[in-house]
């Protein structure tokens, strides 16, 4: 076998494993952003459900405010409801198309959904007629419990197709990871693998071919001066560190697509903050390094009356308003602290190293300093308040969970108490 073929294979093999990698890792790559785009798409669809079964219950307050006012005010909701129930189920249907089961309980779901909303058109119908028959027959219906048996029907349809999700959701996201655990791991190989036969392969070419060439003109030389050969020297060659460079640069480019990927996995497409996915296990570290000098406080934030902010402003507004209070709330922490959206008009803050309540207290006065200045959004000036809940560990719980738990709790007694923003959790707050 020539010197020739012998090189021309060895690079020809050297190529092809780098291509190999290369297309694992593209492969894998493409894989990935498809289970990405699984998550996402799952997550919408549990949101969508659960907005369906607001508006039912929206459409339903309006009813019961008609038949108890008059006042036709209330329908305004009532029809809302309807026409946000009606576009979620078409939205909820394209999302699941391709999954039978799920398109069976959305068709159930939606049958359930029509009965509820011929209850309340009767009762409404009856209550416009204005007689005392009409009124007294409007007031049966409604007391004979078949809207609030239709009802407990759509809550369980709809929690069972949402358990049915996040059963997806928990198969989609171990997927992904272990779909980034693969790229990572290849790709930790492959810079070590291809330096091994670069090397190789430039011993190779030195030994067989520069070696021996280099030698047999030194040798050329001092025959020509008549002295005698030495075979001793040798001159060191790198014939592919442009090779190497290149290959650098392809790592470079994967590890940054590979980042990207994490940070789409991991953050809210809207907000930009980190979402709830590792929320859980992020607070569980924050509390097995906390002490009685340096607490964690886990911080509650709900943006108040944001479903009327979202009814009268609209969806583009109400994206805007949420936009701008992570902006807000970002402005007001540290930087080493942690910022989520919860869900919907829900923040939660991981404040780390916290050794007085003093210093939660000033965040939170610097947060709601900022909130004291209107929204301007969409050529409007909105004003926009918060209602905060505080708990901390290990004062309250040293179970992240419980810490969520009490931090919502001490925010809802915010929300329902006059002229307060914030509390710090109690344990007398359960009762």
């Amino acid at each position: 076998m020539s010197l020739k073929l012998k090189l021309t294979l060895l690079l020809s093999s050297l190529f092809l494993v780098l291509l190999l990698n290369t297309s694992i890792v593209f492969y894998l790559d493409q894989e990935g952003r498809s289970k990405l785009n699984a998550v996402t798409r799952t997550h919408l669809i549990i949101d969508e459900s659960e907005l369906l079964y607001n508006d039912v219950i929206s459409a339903e307050t309006g009813q019961r405010g008609y038949l108890l006012t008059h006042d036709a005010s209330y329908l305004a909701p009532y029809y809302s409801g309807i026409k946000e129930s009606q576009s979620r189920l078409s939205e909820l249907n394209n999302l699941t198309v391709s999954n039978k089961k799920q398109q069976q309980q959305l068709s159930d779901i939606r049958l359930l959904v029509e009965q509820k909303f011929a209850e309340l058109a009767l009762t409404i119908e009856l209550a416009q007629q204005n007689t005392d028959a009409s009124i007294k027959k409007a007031i049966s219906v409604v007391q004979s419990d078949q809207g609030k048996i239709i009802m407990d029907q759509i809550s369980e349809k709809i929690s069972t197709f949402q358990d049915d999700e996040r059963q997806r959701l928990d198969i989609e996201r171990k997927e992904f990871r272990h779909n980034r655990k693969v790229i990572t791991f290849i790709v930790s190989i492959q810079i070590p693998l291809f330096i091994l036969l670069s090397v190789l392969c430039a011993v190779y070419i030195r030994n067989k071919l520069f070696k021996p060439l280099n030698l047999l003109i030194t040798n050329t030389e001092k025959l020509e001066r008549g002295e005698k050969p030495d075979t001793t020297h040798y001159t060191a060659h790198d014939e592919i560190g442009h090779l190497l460079k290149r290959f650098y640069r392809m790592s470079k480019i994967i590890h940054k697509k590979t980042a990207k990927l994490t940070f789409q996995a991991n953050h809210d497409h809207l907000t930009g903050l980190l979402n709830r996915t590792e929320l859980e296990s992020q607070l569980i570290d924050a509390i097995n390094l906390c002490t009685e000098d340096s607490k964690v406080a886990v911080i509650f934030i709900d943006i108040n009356k944001f479903k009327e902010l979202n009814d009268h402003y609209g969806h583009a507004v109400s994206d805007d308003i949420l936009k701008e209070t992570a902006k807000r709330i970002s402005s007001s922490t540290r930087a080493d602290d942690d910022i989520y959206r919860y869900g919907g008009d829900e923040f939660i803050v991981i404040m780390h190293n916290t050794a007085k309540t003093s210093h939660v207290e000033a965040m939170i006065a610097h947060l709601i300093a900022q909130f004291k200045r209107p929204f301007e959004v969409a050529n409007q000036r909105i004003e926009v308040s918060l209602s905060i809940g505080v708990s901390i560990a290990p004062d309250h719980s040293c179970d992240a969970l419980q810490l969520i738990k009490n931090a919502d709790t001490a925010m809802y007694k915010a929300k329902t108490t006059a002229n307060k923003t914030y509390f710090f959790y109690q344990s007398n707050d359960e009762n």
